[in-house]
């Protein structure tokens, strides 16, 4: 589990190495889970670029990031039935992150790169 004190010191080689392993669990075909789907990161990671291109207008809109992933995660228990679905393990990941950047446009910007990264390595790894 990636630590909220990134957003303080922001990526290293370690937490590098950890978000490559999460891209990589979050692609990964494994029976009795729904992986992760492109569209479901993407669309997250448009809605954290869209606040980070305004942060100064868009801060309030961070407190949201949390329902709309759970939101995601809804739909995909749904759709995975007795499966479990890969973007839960995701929202466990994100969620502490986002309630702990208190509006701050640092710590902002380093969850920014963490969901970068993740979504690179997610791809990487296969991610469709």
């Amino acid at each position: 589990m990636i630590n909220a004190s990134v957003l303080d010191t922001g990526i290293d080689e370690n937490i590098l190495k950890q978000l490559e392993d999460w891209g990589r669990f979050l692609a990964e075909r494994t029976p009795g889970r729904l992986e992760m789907s492109t569209s479901q990161i993407r669309r997250f990671f448009g809605e954290i670029k869209r606040i980070q291109a305004d942060f100064e207008n868009n801060a309030k809109d961070v407190l949201l990031l949390d329902p709309k992933i759970a939101y995601a995660v809804g739909r995909a228990s749904r759709d995975a039935g007795q499966r479990s679905a890969a973007i839960g393990e995701f929202y466990k990941m994100v969620s502490p992150l986002i309630r702990s950047i208190r509006m701050d446009k640092m710590r902002y910007s380093h969850f920014v790169h963490v969901c970068e990264s993740i979504v690179a390595y997610h791809k990487v790894y296969g991610g469709k």
